[in-house]
């Protein structure tokens, strides 16, 4: 009389068939996730590279900062820190004032200033060049905003007269 074998080869395969699709498909999402935690802080750095050049008013050379030398400043960050360039170009960069006396460039910003740098990627190409397209969708992510606040840090307009009060 022949026993019957007890080997079980056949269901370690339909298990991982079973099995490794769920692992991949967990394995893949906390990847995209990963990859836009790396790239929010990437953006919270750049808004802030933005906002300290805002906060001076005037470069170490005396020039007045604009608001589009803030975005271009945080444009050559990104750029710097490697972001693809479809990403960079179709960002934008707003820089609110909070202040009760509005202004535009931050050169016209009185001391203590509060405002806002918001660094904004667009759903469509910008945001589709920080995916990684090898991965189908897995997020409901669509785009991605970093908002930074600062104080104004120019100095006061002290105009000194030459000649002495007596």
């Amino acid at each position: 009389m022949r026993r019957r074998s007890t080997r079980r080869g056949g269901a370690v395969a339909v298990e991982a068939a079973l099995v490794l699709p769920l692992v991949l498909i967990l394995l893949m999402g906390t990847w995209e996730v990963g990859r836009f935690v790396l790239v929010g802080q990437i953006l919270n750095t750049a808004a802030r590279e933005g906002a300290r050049l805002a906060a001076g008013g005037y470069t170490t050379n005396n020039t007045p900062v604009t608001a589009a030398m803030v975005q271009q400043a945080v444009q050559d960050y990104m750029t710097a820190a490697g972001l693809p360039s479809a990403a960079v170009t179709g960002s934008t960069v707003t820089i609110n004032c909070l202040a009760s006396t509005s202004w535009t460039d931050p050169y016209n910003a009185q001391p203590l200033d509060p405002f806002q740098v918001v660094l904004t990627i667009p759903a469509g190409t910008a945001f589709n060049a920080l995916r990684w397209n090898l991965l189908p969708r897995l997020t409901s992510i669509t785009q991605l905003q970093v908002t930074v606040e600062w104080y104004s840090l120019n100095n006061s307009q002290v105009v000194v007269g030459t000649s002495l009060p007596y």
